[in-house]
């Protein structure tokens, strides 16, 4: 089999969503490393696929029945329910206020849009980027300057030995002293994990132990100080003292993906409900019109008790027609049902979840065949699934946490280096210029090691590092086939319902027509009882062709819906455009003018 590479410009336009969510201070060949992954992921999934460019679309069965019937397909269709369904004609009874019920009518570009900018999930979801971005900026102040002050006063009156040579005592049996100091100075962390500081402090200090007397008294003395720390082996390099910032940042882009994510499927759930609210009053109306013909058959035979009709046959239908006006009201239970659930996705202000008025929809189901490519529908759903990019940053979270656990295996070793000019006088000026005049200057330093004997808790921390890197790699993996799985399972649903459309419809004329010649028979060979408990079961079978219709129409116009959730352009389709702010703000949704 010949291998296919994948297209250049979908490893670039991946390959630009990746690395366009990392930071600057990414490492050049980790991202190499990572395109080169993403290539081989995606072409490995396309190389059994044509280069066909050639697009398809679902057929249905040929009508043989519709064509054979084509002179009274009108007279057929008005023998059963009238759909789409007349509103004023449908009977809703009373809402939970013991009013009569009222209904609103809804779009679904209406819902869709609504749901977008209102739904509590989704606001949700939009808040968490800005709280990333706060995750992130806290990260990066770690390496802002920090301003530094102390004030510190101490006073002593301790008991002390004395020193006693040939029997005179040398000193004052206690010592009193008074201690001021201030401090103050910068201190910063750099990337490359040195941190250096500055400062200075000004010390007044006066003796008060009796017998004892010091030059200076009072002594102020004067310090300019600076130090400078810097890891050579753990500890050292930006990228390690900069991978919280990293992460974080990876974790501000993952919960924009996720955003992505969650908005693609509310609008399936949105256009799922529509569509399924669609069904209820369809249904409602097919229901009513079983009844209305099933009351008509029951008073014929009460009308003909006592001629040819038995007890037990007028309690058939009886009985039927009960049945029927239980099935209304089970219908109507299932419109107010889908309406509510209709009513939390879209979440309008207007049109709140208490309200008892019911959404009425305007929009008729999809029968438009649409056109496809298979290898051109994977491309497009690899390229905007954020599914993708969600898995692509659990790779460089693994590659950042597996770079700080190899950092980690090193021995400590730090440079720590200090520097102190010291000047001293009975004023404050004076010390300090003294101090500038550089004759007394402290020097310190040091070099500090340290290394676990067999460093095993390094050593696992970086395995573990390591196989959740390849995890993460194969997770990347996984995701694309999921994609794949998914496009593919949508598109056979979108055949299969398309081929069904036809189907149920052939099925419904047919039961039209066994209806149209009973009617017809009726007419000439008159009615007795099994003949109209015959008719009962003429006008069911075509109540169950026609909800079969109906449904195959709902299910065809929801598994589009669901392949534009797995191509990802769920949102490019309802014209929607989803912006995130610079200042990290939540951003919002423009809805672009159809086009």
């Amino acid at each position: 089999m010949r291998h296919r590479r994948a297209p250049t410009s979908l490893v670039y336009l991946v390959s630009a969503t990746l690395v366009g969510c990392a930071s600057p201070l990414e490492n050049r060949d980790s991202d190499l490393l990572l395109m080169q992954h993403v290539e081989q992921a995606i072409a490995r999934e396309l190389d059994s696929l044509p280069d066909d460019q050639r697009r398809l679309e679902p057929t249905q069965p040929a009508p043989q029945i519709e064509e054979a019937l084509a002179d009274r397909l009108d007279e057929l269709a008005a023998l059963g329910p009238r759909l789409p369904f007349d509103r004023p004609q449908l009977d809703l009874g009373r809402d939970l206020t013991g009013a009569e019920q009222s209904d609103v009518t809804l779009s679904l570009q209406g819902a869709v849009t609504t749901a977008v900018r209102n739904n509590l999930a989704i606001q949700f979801a939009r808040l968490q980027p800005a709280i990333n971005e706060a995750d992130v900026i806290a990260a990066q102040a770690v390496f802002d300057a920090l301003f530094v002050s102390n004030v510190d006063l101490t006073r002593t009156d301790e008991p002390t030995t004395v020193p006693i040579l040939r029997g005179i005592r040398l000193g004052t049996p206690f010592s009193a002293s008074e201690r001021f100091r201030f401090e103050t100075g910068v201190r910063k962390r750099f990337t490359s994990g040195a941190e250096a500081s500055i400062s200075t402090d000004l010390t007044r200090f006066r003796n008060l132990s009796p017998g004892i007397a010091l030059s200076p008294d009072p002594a102020y003395t004067g310090a300019i100080r600076l130090g400078f720390t810097q890891p050579l082996l753990r500890g050292f390099g930006s990228k390690v003292n900069t991978s919280t910032i990293r992460l974080a940042q990876n974790a501000e882009q993952r919960a924009i993906h996720e955003l992505r994510t969650e908005l693609l499927q509310l609008v399936v759930d949105v256009e799922s409900a529509y569509w399924d609210l669609v069904l209820a009053w369809q249904n409602l109306a097919i229901q009513q019109w079983l009844l209305e013909v099933g009351v008509e058959v029951r008073d014929v035979l009460a009308r003909r008790r006592d001629f040819d009709v038995t007890p037990a046959e007028e309690s058939d239908a009886v009985a039927r027609v009960e049945q029927r006006k239980a099935n209304v009201i089970k219908a109507r239970r299932a419109i107010r049902r889908a309406s509510d659930v209709l009513k939390v996705l879209v979440n309008d202000a207007q049109l709140t979840v208490g309200s008892e008025a019911l959404l009425l929809p305007v929009d008729r189901m999809v029968q438009t065949p649409i056109r496809y490519n298979l290898r051109e529908t994977i491309i497009t759903a690899v390229g905007n699934r954020p599914e993708i990019p969600l898995a692509a940053l659990g790779i460089n979270d693994a590659e950042i946490r597996q770079h700080l656990a190899d950092n980690a295996r090193l021995p400590l070793l730090n440079l720590s280096a200090q520097m102190a000019y010291f000047g001293l006088d009975q004023e404050p000026g004076d010390a300090y210029d003294n101090l500038f005049e550089g004759n007394f200057i402290d020097y310190i330093l040091g070099f500090a090691f340290e290394l676990p004997l067999g460093n095993r808790a390094a050593e696992a921390a970086y395995r573990k590092a390591r196989l959740q890197r390849s995890a993460a790699m194969i997770g990347y993996r996984q995701a694309v086939q999921n994609v794949v799985v998914q496009v593919k399972s949508s598109l056979r649903d979108v055949i299969t319902n398309y081929e069904l459309i036809q189907a149920t419809r052939s099925f419904r004329v047919a039961q039209a027509e066994n209806l149209r010649t009973f009617l017809v028979q009726e007419d000439l060979r008159g009615l007795t009882p099994e003949r109209l408990n015959l008719k009962f079961q003429r006008q069911e079978t075509l109540a169950v062709a026609q909800r079969e219709e109906v449904r195959s129409l709902v299910q065809y116009s929801k598994s589009v819906a669901a392949l534009y959730r797995a191509m990802g352009v769920s949102l490019a389709m309802n014209h929607i455009e989803l912006e995130i702010a610079d200042d990290g703000s939540p951003g919002g949704f423009d809805h672009a003018p159809p086009g």
